[in-house]
C-alpha cells in the first residue's frame, strides 16, 4: 500500500528500505558521580552497608507484621 501510494512497487521500495539498513540504537553513559561512586565517602548509616529490614529489633520480617487484614467494610472502615 505505501510502495502504491508513493508511486512506486513493491520491489523499489524494499530495496530502499534495505539500503538503509536496520534501527540505529543508541545509548547513554552516566557521568562518574564522587559522592555516589567512590563508597570511602559514605557517611552514616550508608557507610556500614545501608538500612536492613532483616533481623534486628523492631525490624519488619516481611508485609504481614506491617499489613492489617482485618475485616473492613468497602470504605475501609474497621467493623
Amino acid at each position: 500500500m505505501i510502495a502504491q501510494k508513493k508511486g512506486e512497487t513493491k520491489e523499489d521500495l524494499e530495496q530502499l528500505i534495505t539500503q538503509h539498513g536496520g534501527p540505529a540504537f543508541s545509548g547513554t553513559k552516566a557521568d562518574k558521580v564522587k559522592f555516589h561512586d567512590d563508597k570511602s565517602l559514605y557517611t552514616g548509616v550508608y557507610a556500614q552497608g545501608g538500612p536492613t529490614n532483616v533481623g534486628g529489633t523492631g525490624a519488619a520480617n516481611d508485609l504481614s507484621s506491617l499489613l492489617d487484614r482485618s475485616d473492613a467494610d468497602v470504605r475501609g472502615i474497621k467493623k
